[in-house]
């Protein structure tokens, strides 16, 4: 990463400091391991050195689009400007300048450009939707469907730098892995979204029953979907393995937030509770064995 970051930076004053690396580097080990390797190795197929290319670059692109929306860098009109035309764009700031070198740079490297500008502009309108979560009336319906489909379209942006883009049956199956993703980054960052004012179904609507019930759902509806799929059972063993590796850590923060609000009448009593009731610690022992055997039921789970 530092070569072509040093790249992208060539002409600029500014540079990118630790903290905008590390932000880039663990974006980049999610999309390249979970979402874009393991949907490889499930179909059969290796990713060539231009699509690890290319997943690198979307990597430190997606940190920074999103903060054109939380910092205020870009007005939605003028992001949405950019989003499908970006060779017009004339850059106002450092950010902006690495933003659209990226972009151009997929658009010319990505198997279908119509297709990337159309997932770009599917990624805006779910990242502007997303704005409504620093309204506390946000309804359950519209927050669950933000959640997901914010995701959803963030993962299928990444399918469409790849060279074998999936099926229709494969993008189903996504649907509920993506948002099933997003729900378990909520359910870790429950403690920090408090702080900044953010309103997410974890922190939001306390009934963790029912939200185990639709979080429940869908891993068997991923599951169902993942087992009608033309591939060998190893390999859909293998995916089904990998991706309830981090869904299985949403359950397990779900159900410390259970246990710790228990009696707590709404999202406000949450400021209450401590950054140790409300982080689920993975680090230890005990906690990496429920894990597993969480990993294996969520693999099972019909």
């Amino acid at each position: 990463m530092p070569p072509l970051l040093a790249a992208l930076e060539t002409g600029q004053e500014e540079s990118f400091g630790p903290s905008s690396v590390k932000r880039f580097n663990k974006y980049w080990q999610l999309a390249l391991n979970v979402i874009c390797n393991s949907f490889y190795d499930l179909v059969g197929k290796q990713l060539s050195a231009g699509e690890q290319q290319r997943i690198l670059l979307l990597s430190i692109f997606g940190p920074l689009y999103d903060d054109l929306f939380d910092d205020n860098i870009l007005s939605h009109e003028k992001i949405e400007t950019f989003t499908l035309n970006p060779e017009d764009h004339e850059p106002g700031s450092f950010k902006e300048y690495v933003l659209r070198k990226i972009y151009l740079l997929l658009l010319e490297q990505a198997p279908c450009r119509e297709k990337l500008l159309q997932h770009m502009h599917q990624v805006f309108t779910w990242q502007k939707a997303s704005l409504k979560q620093m309204q506390p009336g946000i309804e359950e319906e519209e927050l669950y469907q933000i959640t997901y489909r914010k995701s959803y379209y963030s993962i299928l942006l990444f399918h469409s730098i790849l060279d074998h883009y999936p099926s229709e049956a494969i993008s189903e199956m996504l649907f509920p892995m993506a948002g099933l993703m997003q729900l378990t980054n909520d359910a870790f960052d429950v403690y920090k979204d408090i702080q900044n004012g953010i309103y997410t179904i974890p922190n939001h609507y306390l009934d963790y029953e029912r939200i185990q019930q639709k979080f429940l759902h869908d891993v068997a509806q991923f599951n169902r979907s993942l087992a009608g799929l033309p591939f060998i059972p190893k390999a859909k063993g293998n995916y089904g393995i990998t991706i309830h590796a981090l869904h299985a850590m949403g359950w397990m923060a779900l159900e410390q937030l259970k246990e710790n609000t228990r009696g707590t009448g709404d999202c406000r009593a949450l400021n209450m509770l401590s950054r140790k009731e409300l982080v689920c610690d993975m680090d230890n022992f005990p906690q990496k064995l429920r894990w597993v055997k969480k990993v294996k039921q969520l693999a099972n789970h019909q």
